[in-house]
Order: C-alpha cells, then sequence, then structure tokens
C-alpha cells in the first residue's frame, strides 16, 4: 500500500514538473544586440592552455577566428556606404574621394564627431581613462588609484591581446574595482580594416574580457588612435552594442620618450593648465596605462585635478549609464540578463526582478548621420603607444553561440533544473 502510495504521488510529480513552464526571463533579450553572440564561458587563468581559447594575439583575428553568430548579425545589418581607409601614416584616406570630416564619413581623426559618440562629459565632470592595458606599467598604476580611492573611478580600455598574456594583470584591475573596456584586440586603425577585421578586433576583446569578468559583456570602446567613422562606429554598436568613446583633450603622454618636444614636465605644465580652465565642458583625457612614463603623468596631475575642483568618475558614471551591456555598475552586481549563447540543458536561476535597461540611446540604433565638427582639443594625428607585444600561436577553440530558445515568461515560475526532473524519472522507473 505504502509503494502504490509513493508511486502515485512520485509519478503526480513528474508530471507536475514536465508540465511546469520554466521561467525565462533571466535570458539575455531577443532584442538585445548581443543576444546569442557570447558564450558564458570562465576558462582559467591558470591553465597552461589558456591562451588556446582565443586568436593570437597581436594581429587582427582571421575571418575564420570569427563565430557564425557574429558573422550573421554583422550581415543582418546595414552599413554605410563608406568604402575601407587607406592608412596614409595615420591620416586616413577614402577612395571615393569624399571628405573624411564630412557628415557621411565623419571620420573622428579630421575631428568630427556624431551625436552618439561619448565625447565632451559633462560640466565639472573628470572622466578618468586608461588605455592599453594591462602592460607592466599597470600595478603601480593599480596602486596609485587604491591609495587614493579612486580605482572605482577609473575606466580601463584594454587591448584584448595584452589581456592574452597577461589575464591576471587584467582581473587585478577588476578587483580593485575598476570598469573593464574594449581597445580593439590588436591595436589597429580600425578603419582600415574589413568588415569582418573590425568585427574580430572588437568581439574577441569583448569576449575575453567577459570570460574573465563572470560574463559581463563591455559596453565602451575606444578607437586606437581615435580612428573611427560611420562604417566602424555603426559595426560596434549594431552588432555588439558598443558605445564609441574619443576625447575632447589629449595629455600626448605617449609622445614622451619619442618625440624631443614632450617630456614630463612639459607635458603635465599643459594638462595642469587645462585643468585650472573653465569646467563648462567636462573632460576626457587621453591617458595610457602603456609605459611608467604615462602612468608618472598622472601621478603628477592629480594633485591638480583635486584642487581645481574636478569631480573623477569612470566612463560610464560620468554619463550615468550601466558599466556593461549585460549588468549594473561595479563587478560585483548580479548579471540580470545572462544566457548569451546558452542551450536547453544550461538553465541558471538568476534575480528575474533586477533586470536593467540601458539608460542611453537604443543600441539597435545607426551610428547617426548627424555630426558635429568638434572643435577638440585633442590632436587629429594622435598616435597613441600601441602596447601589444609579440603574438603567440595560440588558436580558438571557442564554439560559435547559439541562440536560446524560448520567450521570457511575464511572471515568477517554479524553475526547476533539468537534472531534477531526470533524477525525478528515474526514481519513478525504478519503483516500476
Amino acid at each position: 500500500m505504502f509503494s502504490s502510495n509513493l508511486l502515485a504521488t512520485v509519478s503526480l510529480l513528474v508530471m507536475a514538473v514536465q508540465a511546469t513552464p520554466l521561467d525565462e526571463s533571466w535570458l539575455q533579450p531577443r532584442d538585445s544586440p548581443v543576444h546569442a553572440l557570447f558564450a558564458k564561458r570562465a576558462p582559467s587563468p591558470d591553465d597552461p592552455n589558456f591562451a588556446s581559447n582565443y586568436p593570437s594575439p597581436g594581429a587582427t583575428p582571421g575571418t575564420d577566428k570569427l563565430p557564425q553568430a557574429w558573422v550573421d548579425k554583422l550581415n543582418s545589418i546595414t552599413l554605410p556606404n563608406v568604402s575601407v581607409s587607406n592608412p596614409n601614416n595615420g591620416y586616413p584616406t577614402y577612395a571615393d574621394g569624399e571628405t573624411p570630416s564630412d557628415q557621411h564619413i565623419c571620420s573622428f581623426t579630421y575631428e568630427c564627431t556624431t551625436d552618439e559618440d561619448l565625447y565632451n562629459a559633462p560640466s565639472g565632470i573628470f572622466a578618468l581613462s586608461f588605455d592599453d592595458g594591462p602592460t607592466d606599467a599597470s600595478p603601480d598604476l593599480y596602486s596609485f588609484l587604491a591609495t587614493n580611492n579612486i580605482s572605482t573611478a577609473a575606466t580601463h580600455f584594454m587591448i584584448g591581446g595584452n589581456i592574452v598574456y597577461d589575464p591576471k594583470g587584467m582581473q587585478a584591475a577588476v578587483n580593485a574595482g575598476g570598469h573593464i573596456a574594449v581597445h580593439t584586440w590588436s591595436h589597429q586603425y580600425t578603419t582600415t580594416l574589413s568588415n569582418e577585421g573590425v568585427l574580430g578586433e572588437l568581439g574577441w576583446t569583448m569576449q575575453i574580457i567577459s570570460d574573465l569578468n563572470g560574463g559581463r559583456i563591455p559596453r565602451f570602446w575606444r578607437p586606437p588612435y581615435g580612428d573611427v567613422d560611420n562604417r566602424v562606429r555603426t559595426i560596434a554598436k549594431q552588432v555588439f552594442g558598443l558605445e564609441t568613446v574619443v576625447w575632447n583633450t589629449d595629455s600626448a603622454d605617449w609622445a614622451i620618450g619619442s618625440d624631443p618636444a614632450y617630456t614630463h614636465d612639459g607635458v603635465v605644465a599643459q594638462v595642469n593648465q587645462w585643468l585650472s580652465g573653465s569646467k563648462d565642458n567636462g573632460l576626457i583625457l587621453l591617458e595610457h596605462e602603456s609605459k611608467d612614463t604615462t602612468v608618472a603623468v598622472f601621478k603628477s596631475i592629480l594633485p591638480s585635478i583635486l584642487s581645481n575642483g574636478w569631480t573623477i568618475k569612470n566612463v560610464a558614471d560620468a554619463f550615468n549609464m550601466d558599466w556593461y551591456v549585460n549588468s549594473g555598475k561595479t563587478n560585483t552586481e548580479a548579471i540580470t540578463t545572462m544566457s548569451v549563447g546558452s542551450g536547453p540543458n544550461t538553465l541558471a536561476v538568476m534575480n528575474s526582478t533586477s533586470s536593467q535597461q540601458s539608460s542611453s540611446s537604443s543600441a539597435s540604433g545607426s551610428a547617426s548621420a548627424s555630426t558635429t565638427s568638434a572643435a577638440a582639443s585633442a590632436s587629429a594625428s594622435t598616435t597613441s603607444a600601441g602596447a601589444s607585444r609579440s603574438s603567440s600561436t595560440g588558436t580558438n577553440t571557442a564554439a560559435a553561440a547559439a541562440q536560446s530558445s524560448g520567450k521570457a515568461s511575464s511572471g515568477s515560475q517554479l524553475v526547476i533544473p533539468g537534472y531534477i526532473v531526470a533524477g525525478l524519472g528515474l526514481f519513478t522507473a525504478i519503483l516500476l
């Protein structure tokens, strides 16, 4: 009798579980620009084969290294009719003869910005950021930021290839509370790359940052040398949901040691002059963590930043945006919409009530055609020192992400992983 009652109870429970709709509200929204583009992975930096998860550092990833989901997304968008540029010693030229500063091409090298570029920080805000990490100079910078209680007020635009060489260096910035963003895979002039080349430079840098930061997908990127036009902007925004961050003032710290006209004292004096000026437009100052000399410049100007009354914030906070595509602020908040690349057997329970929406312009919009000619203090020919190191022979073994199935439910429902259902079924079979 007991056995019969138990069998009946278990059978009813199995039927109820199988009939219960799964709560999919934690899934990446289908209209998200990164839905199904990134697999949630966690390769260990201690693994001697860590680099094999990624393309070789130091060069643009080949088309054979592009997950199909990225390529499909690229093929689904409409790009402006802007040709690939010719490098021309840092001043890109275009085959169609158009002026790079016009609204159709809008090259930042020629001081053109779009309405969607993050260019002027809000009044009184010093948007602190550093390019080219992680490098050998990074630990000294991170220590200095921590000593001055401003680790969380810094955005680090990191090079994907540098992270391959020093994954723990990137994680040190994460653990200190820094905001992590994209500076491409190998620090190329992005307007000179094919559409697929841009895809690899951005996508793989996003992937490795996400892998080492709990699945958090970067939301911001800065073009190396400031080389960006409307074609590249559109790929960044419509494929990956990336905000383009440029700068309105160039510290020229990158030139110390390579150009005799720039010395530590001269660079610091010029920056201090800007810091003591008007705060009507906030500052996005181009700075680097590529060398000891660039870090030394920031150490020298910090007292002036503070004494002149600037409010220091990272780029995301300066514009009141979330730090990541699928998480809020800091590196500790829950990933509220993460199931990127998951399949039916990779269910996870997330807080379905805390999903956050972007406060910025829609990630599905194209780069704005309306432009403003930037009265930039930044040099049009900025040649920030790329910190990319020599290539390794690592090969990509990451599988292309598969799009999640199912429609997000509208209310809280019972979430029971598949392995429990399978266990109950097995238990029933044993009793039978």
